[in-house]
């Protein structure tokens, strides 16, 4: 028989171009901070002496700039060079155009904002020379305050890493945050950290507290509960917050049909774990005691005070600390305490010159605050 060879041949095409590469996935688009509260027009008269009922005194020092919370805090951020956005209720008047103006010029967007043709909320401070001691008289309704569905309306949870409230109407906040909560539950990996800037212990308030990650209490809370010192002021702000939320799951619906988790076997190591705390981290700052801070599982941290060589201005100095220690936890990465710290310091350099000008001299981490 004969042997069969079998040839196989191999056609070679020439290729003269060979395929491009795929382009390369875009990158993530860049999320930044956002701060939901008011703009007000501050006029600030400082005196050499406090003011008796009908007295009439003449000074020569006093001006006029924006002011708010929520606005308070896109400032220091764009000084501290943070992106980052304002939302918040505007005014179409002329007198408040300036401060329209001063909000592009400084980067801070507000193309969100809903604009409004009523008077803008507006704020007479007079404030003592040389002393921390100031009075304050607030002109706002709710036509100057940002509802819910303008909330929903006008932003796009994917492009926040971080959403601070400012505490106005704690109603309306309280379904935000639900709504952001509902984000997060769906979208874990694009996660919003949430915080909110209080001044009372009332109930409602409370509650709206029990829901965010971060909460900053005024410095001017301490003084209307008579608390001694800043420890006491986070413990009862974390008993006032317990108690509200506890009040608040009593109301709701239960889901049916539960059925409760099997035990964990005996050696198995998730029987030394608790659940996992769904309790905000409460902070309370004094430049003159320092900060102080209650994380989540009940653990207190105390920075030391920082007390300026002089006091010039000392109005938005709760905003200042508030904004300093967002973006040290968001931008900077720092640890909590060390961002406490940054926070304090940032503070006590705002309360030594007028506005937020001062804090452009601030160094970007807390390795420079101690060469500076």
């Amino acid at each position: 028989m004969k042997k069969q060879i079998v040839k196989e041949f191999i056609t070679v095409k020439k290729v003269y171009r060979l395929p491009r590469e795929p382009p390369p996935p875009p990158p993530p688009p860049q999320r930044h901070v956002l701060a939901v509260g008011c703009c007000t027009l501050d006029m600030i008269t400082v005196v050499d002496h406090p003011l008796a009922p009908g007295q009439k005194q003449r000074t020569k020092d006093g001006h006029w700039r924006r002011g708010g919370a929520a606005a308070n805090v896109c400032t220091v951020w764009r000084r501290l060079g943070m992106d980052c956005e304002f939302l918040g209720v505007l005014s179409n008047i002329r007198a408040f155009e300036s401060l329209l103006n001063g909000l592009r010029s400084q980067g801070i967007d507000i193309s969100h904002c809903p604009l409004t043709d009523h008077y803008p909320a507006h704020r007479s401070i007079i404030m003592q020379r040389d002393a921390d001691v100031r009075t304050i008289l607030e002109f706002a309704d709710l036509q100057q305050e940002i509802t819910y569905q303008q909330f929903v309306g006008a932003v796009d949870y994917q492009k926040y890493s971080w959403i601070h409230f400012e505490s106005r109407n704690p109603v309306e906040i309280q379904r935000m945050v639900m709504a952001v909560r509902d984000f997060n539950e769906r979208c874990p990996d694009l996660r919003v950290v949430l915080s909110a800037d209080v001044d009372n212990l009332r109930p409602g308030t409370m509650l709206m507290a029990s829901l965010m990650d971060y909460v900053f209490i005024r410095r001017a809370t301490k003084t209307t509960y008579s608390f001694m010192n800043g420890r006491e002021m986070v413990w009862a702000a974390r008993d006032a917050i317990n108690e509200a939320r506890a009040n608040w799951e009593k109301t709701r619906p239960r889901k049916m049909p539960y059925l409760l988790p099997d035990d964990p076997p005996e050696d198995s190591d998730e029987r030394c774990k608790g659940p996992p705390p769904d309790k905000p981290v409460v902070i309370y700052s004094n430049y003159s005691e320092g900060a102080s801070c209650l994380m989540a599982d009940d653990t207190y941290i105390n920075v030391g005070s920082q007390i300026p060589c002089r006091i010039v201005d000392s109005v938005a100095v709760n905003d200042t600390f508030s904004a300093a220690t967002i973006y040290a936890l968001e931008k900077v990465k720092m640890k909590l305490r060390d961002a406490l710290e940054y926070g304090a310091r940032a503070s006590a350099l705002k309360m030594t010159e007028k506005g937020f000008d001062v804090l452009r001299c601030m160094p970007k981490d807390l390795m420079g605050c101690y060469y500076a």
